[in-house]
């Protein structure tokens, strides 16, 4: 998976599990295909990864000015754990 598919894809899941049914993404086939692609990196490519999407999406100067922050990486860090499967 590229990086920007695997950025849409955590971000539509994410949203939906936490709420925005509207605009989020159900989809358990692609919630698999994340957490295979995310189990099959090394330790530094998910770290990596995962890095760069919580700046880009929870603390990026156009985040913030959308209203997210570290608050959300809170969240987002205990969403991978609990309807992810990844602790860490």
């Amino acid at each position: 998976m590229k990086k920007e598919q695997i950025f849409n894809a955590l971000d539509g899941i994410y949203a939906f599990d936490t709420g925005s049914t509207d605009s989020g993404i159900k989809d358990e086939v692609l919630r698999q295909q994340v957490i295979d692609y995310l189990d099959s990196l090394d330790e530094d490519e998910f770290r990596i990864i995962l890095s760069d999407f919580i700046r880009e999406y929870f603390v990026s100067y156009e985040a913030i000015k959308k209203g997210y922050g570290i608050e959300d990486v809170a969240s987002f860090i205990k969403w991978l754990d609990k309807y992810m499967g990844i602790e860490l």
